[in-house]
């Protein structure tokens, strides 16, 4: 863990791990020269619990910096990452440990997580990432599948793949993109993580650069996957909003569809071996998109994207249509 005048919320992200029921390990957690009493609290529970391995930056190095030299300094195989302002709930350890004792090729690890909601108008609300290689692949070409507060990855792994220091932010969207390419990841369904969502939280601060630099990055994978096509930032920001949701938006246009759907033939063509989930993520797709084309505010139909649809998706597009009208018409009756 790095903190940086984190005093709000760190003292229940330190008794949140305090209470694990994993005993066996170290927790360095980082002071990256904070002003505020950050450092006072992480000294007295270091005072109180052996296992905290206080550190403390004479100068502000920045989350990037900080979290390469936690790596550095852990003595353990596996590294689990937390922030100040989140919560683990009591068995994240042992059971994502479990999880990879029993899947030994999988080097980096998340899981489901409770999003905080800080107004406390509602109940905090639970979000699932992909839970298979293949599928995480898929969604790391557009977006983050994974929770940076809820992952556990091989430190060995780690230190040949460290955090490109020349970002400050979307540090983790780009390192599993690196980790990936070396070794297997999953999520568990289950939410072990409570990450906070507050005004003060990196991504709410700097939400415009980090956008930035995830464009520039998401783009720098699309090209290597279609390399002859060109990618402008309103076709992205749709693209990644079909695949982060499953309800039609008004924003979404037959050319982001088309594309989209362009790019998973692509992607597909590069795993010949994972036919399974990639069937999978290919109905996941068709049922999506015709939930959307079936939508009053979702996607109109354009030539090129039924041409594709017709030619590509044949046989996923009619079964996944038999199946919603077979439902239409079930529910039909009953009314």
């Amino acid at each position: 863990m790095s903190v940086h005048n984190g005093e709000r919320f760190l003292t229940e992200a330190i008794v949140s791990i305090h209470r694990q029921t994993w005993t066996d390990f170290e927790f360095i957690i980082i002071d990256d020269a904070s002003t505020d009493t950050s450092g006072a609290i992480i000294h007295d529970w270091a005072s109180r619990d052996h296992r905290i391995i206080p550190i403390t930056n004479e100068t502000n190095l920045g989350l990037t910096r900080s979290l390469n030299k936690g790596i550095r300094l852990a003595r353990g195989r596996w590294i689990a990452r937390m922030d100040a302002d989140d919560r683990s709930l009591p068995e994240r350890l042992s059971r994502q440990l479990d999880f990879l004792d029993h899947h030994p090729g999988v080097g980096l690890l998340g899981s489901a997580a409770w999003v905080m909601d800080p107004e406390k108008n509602s109940g905090d609300t639970c979000q699932i990432n992909p839970a298979t290689h293949p599928e995480i692949c898929w969604r790391l070409v557009l977006a983050n599948p994974f929770f940076h507060a809820s992952v556990i990855f091989d430190r060995r792994i780690a230190l040949d793949n460290p955090y490109d220091e020349s970002l400050r932010f979307g540090q983790d969207f780009e390192l599993w993109g690196r980790f990936l390419a070396v070794t297997k990841g999953a999520n568990l369904a289950v939410p072990l993580v409570r990450l906070g969502r507050h005004e003060q939280r990196v991504s709410v601060q700097h939400a415009q650069r980090q956008s930035e630099i995830g464009r520039r990055i998401i783009k720098q994978r699309l090209l290597k996957l279609m390399p002859e096509s060109e990618w402008n930032d309103d076709l992205i920001r749709q693209m990644r909003q079909i695949v982060q949701t499953d309800w039609p938006t008004p924003t979404e246009t037959p050319e982001a569809w088309k594309r989209l759907l362009d790019l998973f033939l692509a992607f597909n063509r590069q795993r010949p071996h994972d036919h399974t989930p990639m069937q999978n993520i290919r109905s996941q797709l068709v049922r999506r998109l015709l939930f959307s084309l079936l939508s009053p505010g979702g996607v109109r139909p354009s030539r090129s994207l039924l041409r594709i649809i017709i030619t590509d998706f044949p046989l996923a597009t009619l079964e996944e249509l038999f199946k919603h009208m077979r439902k239409r018409v079930s529910l039909n009756k009953k009314s």
